[in-house]
């Protein structure tokens, strides 16, 4: 059941200091681009940020504040990317992420859930997958040439996104077969990975299949588990020990072909025009797979949590490999954006289902700022951020998978 008092200490120590809405100002580049919440870009009130959201949980928790009249529709604008949380704890130790997915979880137990949350739940259930197509023809992009290595204890595990983007599946294979990696696929076997469950609140369900993914994992003998997809890579990272500990290690791709090519064996044969790029940090490989270690104790005075706790301030997810493997490609040159690494803007693809015109809007700014690097293409590595960055006639630039754009260059 959710428990909105296990943070109200994160609700009574907010002092409205703004920290949320901004990038640390030693790590700003300008007043450009120093905005870091999206939704408070977006629409400028303050209960659209981390601050407001919390100061929302604490009217429900007292009862002072009732679902309805658009409130709910308000909180799953929110895309939940955890850059309010990350900003906040350059401040203080706080968690403004936590709660926020406390009060999503609240807001579902009152049946206030939004229907297009409550659709997706639906399609997983009834289909495995968050857009309700056929389970069977998951893999049905996979060429008749494929073979599992059948002793492998390693599994590629491709996502829902396969079904609108088996692309970068088919390059993640390629890398693993050049790299000598022995793996082997889920087949029927292989379900959504449950992000979308609980980022949205719904914790019952998503604890079910967390629990039988994880019995899907130990019955093939699986003992590590690489994803081609941002979100997957987050949600066994950090949001399946939510639900209890891993069995299982959990790398992404990018991970693999840059220790691949480090190694030697990989090896990049090809190269490209030269090429200026800047890579986008999509949440769920960055800040948001940081990973999770659950807490409990008792919070006193002046935040003194005892027993000591450990904080996830964004700083270990993973953004090294990509960089890593962008660098060792001939052609390509990599600029930065002002906000990057756990301080990388949404691309607002989380609240698309809600608010179109703000998830077109936020991945609207995420272009212009790569635009004002001189960069020719956005890289990056997560099927949301590409559906959101590559459709767009304001800012318009070329989107490009890192997963691709290396098995072409093999």
């Amino acid at each position: 059941m959710a428990d909105l008092k296990k943070f109200e200490y994160t609700m009574d120590s907010c002092n409205h200091c703004g920290q949320c809405k901004w990038i640390l100002s030693p790590k700003m580049h300008g007043w450009d681009f120093s905005q870091i919440c999206p939704i408070h870009v977006h629409f400028g009130f303050d209960a659209y940020s981390g601050q407001g959201l919390i100061n929302i949980a604490k009217e429900v928790m007292n009862g002072t504040l009732q679902y309805g009249d658009g409130l709910e529709e308000m909180l799953y604008t929110c895309t939940a990317c955890g850059a309010c949380d990350v900003n906040c704890k350059n401040v203080r130790d706080m968690e403004l992420l936590d709660t926020i997915l406390e009060l999503r979880a609240h807001c579902t137990e009152h049946g206030a859930l939004p229907e297009a949350h409550r659709k997706t739940a639906e399609n997983i259930e009834t289909s495995h997958n968050i857009y309700g197509l056929s389970h069977e023809n998951r893999f049905s992009w996979l060429p008749d040439s494929y073979k599992d290595d059948e002793d492998a204890d390693t599994a590629l595990f491709v996502g829902c996104s396969v079904y609108k983007h088996p692309e970068p599946a088919l390059a993640a294979i390629k890398i693993l077969r050049a790299g000598g990696v022995k793996f082997k696929l889920l087949h029927e076997d292989e379900w959504c990975c449950g992000s979308t469950l609980w980022r949205t609140g719904q914790n019952e369900m998503a604890a079910a299949l967390v629990s039988r993914n994880r019995e899907i994992f130990k019955k093939n003998c699986i003992k590590t588990v690489i994803t081609a997809c941002a979100e997957c890579f987050g949600s066994f990272r950090a949001g399946y020990t939510r639900f209890g500990e891993n069995e299982f290690e959990v790398l992404h791709i990018t991970q693999v072909a840059a220790d691949l090519l480090k190694t030697g064996r990989l090896t990049v044969t090809k190269s490209r025009e030269s090429m200026r790029v800047t890579y986008h940090d999509p949440c769920m490989l960055a800040r948001l797979s940081e990973p999770y270690i659950p807490w409990e104790g008792v919070i006193h005075p002046y935040g003194l949590h005892e027993p000591e706790k450990q904080w996830r301030r964004g700083e270990h997810g993973e953004y090294h490999a990509p960089r890593e493997i962008l660098n060792a490609l001939p052609g390509i040159e990599l600029a930065e954006m002002p906000r990057n690494r756990e301080d990388a803007f949404c691309c607002g693809a989380n609240a698309a289902g809600i608010d179109p015109e703000f998830s077109k809007q936020t991945a609207a700014e995420r272009r212009r700022e790569a635009a004002s690097t001189g960069a020719d293409a956005i890289v990056s590595c997560c099927p949301f951020c590409r559906d959101s960055l590559e459709n767009g006639s304001e800012y318009p630039m070329r989107y490009l998978d890192l997963t691709e754009l290396l098995a072409e260059m093999l």
